[in-house]
């Protein structure tokens, strides 16, 4: 008997769901398990027959089936009908379907699994194309929930077209979704019209969302391998690969040791970065973010504006000769386990098309108040510092450490060789903490920290003077509450009570 396995990723018993008629079910692509693995079979069984077939015409001299070469092709014969019938097996019984207020995917002959992704934990929709998905004309649709990777539904795979539909779909039913469970209100973001018209008449299995597309950021190539080779990383490489050299020429084993693994895994990080960055494009359509980059696996990403919980806006240390900055954010359901590619929203880019990004995620960034976040140091723009007695606790950059208060955003910067600036809607605070270490204790200094969702940015004001973090903590917690009084957060996002550490 199989056993069936029922899995709601959005961890929460919402009830059945609205009746659908069966025949809504649809089948993937018929070259959906040839694609998930059963490539690598027929190319086992594609070796096994070239072997066979160079003994047949003398190429090699033993029979290891001692004679018993027609049992032998028959074994083989029933191995690749086994492997054909498996194949077919796991598309007859892999279907999916679109409902009023969710997305099922049923999965398995022997060992059954039901997943489901409510459309209010949709945090985004990618569609991915691998290379040999590509070879094929196909996609895959990877539906982004707020649970994170375990809890990602993937529909592997779809002609290029329908995955198209269904992105368009899924997007739109999503942003509906969101619409009827929160006023239309939105301080602290960028929205265009909402979406209470995306579930037309025809139905869910219907819906496209139709948006005008502007293209924002378009990164060139030359600049993404350039930016790569400006890292810490790749100096690390440039000298590693001389010293791994000349360890082999001089038959120096324990330095191969350690030397070997670490530029490969160094080497290894860098090219995934390379694979992934290159192509990128970042296009506005309305309320939404659309990515586009890889190289050999072209995926796009749809981030919803409103689902982005946090932005952190970066600069290295050898990026400031060029002058370049990195823009990540904070979604919910990434972040937890993902790659860090997920939640790159400009890989590398001018201060110019940093800002023009920004001024989307958070349009209540002021320009003047990002510019000063992001190059400025000292009180100009509003921004309260660091005080003169953290001085021998950071010499360099207490002058850059602060924070600023805007209508609907919280600002913290911070570094003076890796300049970083972070910026919160206050509705998006899910807690507040005021630390102070020994030092800290004695030099009457305190650091708040701010809690987001999982994910690389990380707010915090460090050294502050002890009644400048008191005051930060306690006016916050009014800030977060009329925000949050203003723009219902999605489900599960509500920010927590602070707390003192």
């Amino acid at each position: 008997m199989s056993d069936a396995v029922y899995d709601s990723v959005d961890g929460a018993d919402h009830g059945p769901a609205p009746a659908v008629e069966e025949a809504d079910w649809q089948h993937l692509h018929p070259l959906s398990p040839l694609l998930r693995g059963g490539l690598a079979f027929l190319a086992v069984m594609a070796y096994v027959v070239s072997q066979q077939a160079d003994r047949l015409v003398g190429a090699a001299g033993d029979d290891p089936t001692d004679g018993h070469l027609g049992w032998a092709a028959i074994g083989v014969l029933v191995v690749l009908l086994a492997i054909v019938g498996g194949a077919w097996l796991s598309w007859r019984f892999s279907r999916y379907r679109v409902t009023a207020t969710l997305i099922e995917l049923r999965t398995g002959f022997v060992f059954r699994q039901h997943r489901q992704v409510r459309f209010d934990r949709v945090q985004a929709v990618d569609v991915g194309r691998p290379l040999l998905a590509r070879l094929t004309g196909l996609s895959e649709v990877v539906v982004r929930s707020a649970g994170g990777r375990d809890s990602h539904l993937t529909l592997a795979f779809l002609s290029d077209a329908r995955a198209q539909e269904v992105r368009e779909q899924l997007v739109a039913l999503a942003a509906r979704e969101d619409e009827l469970s929160r006023p239309h209100e939105t301080a602290g973001r960028l929205t265009d019209e909402p979406f209470a018209d995306a579930a037309s008449a025809e139905g869910p299995g219907r819906v496209v969302a139709e948006q005008v597309a502007e293209g924002v950021v378009s990164v060139p190539n030359s600049r993404v391998v350039q930016s790569i080779l400006f890292t810490g990383q790749s100096l690390l490489l440039v000298l590693a690969v001389p010293a791994l050299v000349g360890s082999i020429l001089g038959g120096i084993p324990g330095m191969l040791a350690w030397l070997g693994p670490t530029a490969l895994a160094i080497g290894g990080a860098q090219a995934k970065r390379l694979t992934h960055e290159t192509n990128f494009e970042v296009v506005h359509q309305g309320d939404r973010l659309r990515l586009r980059h890889g190289l050999t696996d072209l995926r796009t990403t749809t981030v919803p504006l409103h689902r982005i919980q946090a932005v952190e806006v970066s600069q290295s240390l050898p990026w400031r000769l060029t002058g370049w900055w990195r823009l990540r954010v904070n979604v919910a359901g990434a972040g937890r386990g993902d790659d860090e590619t997920d939640t790159v929203l400009l890989p590398v880019g001018t201060l110019d098309e940093a800002l023009a990004v920004l001024s989307l995620v958070q349009p209540g960034a002021v320009a003047p108040v990002a510019v000063a976040a992001l190059t400025g140091h000292g009180t100009s723009q509003g921004f309260t510092t660091a005080t003169r007695r953290a001085r021998f606790l950071d010499p360099l950059s207490w002058r850059r450490r602060g924070y600023a208060v805007l209508p609907d955003l919280l600002v913290t910067r911070r570094g003076l060789l890796y300049r970083s600036a972070q910026f919160v809607p206050h509705a998006r605070v899910q807690s507040l903490a005021v630390t102070q270490g020994p030092v800290e204790r004695a030099a009457g200094v305190a650091t708040v920290r701010l809690v987001s969702t999982p994910g690389p940015v990380r707010p915090l004001v460090a050294h502050l003077d002890s009644a400048d973090a008191e005051q930060l903590l306690t006016e916050q917690v009014v800030r977060s509450a009329r925000a949050r009084n203003r723009v219902h957060s999605p489900a599960g996002q509500w920010p927590g009570r602070p707390h003192r550490g």
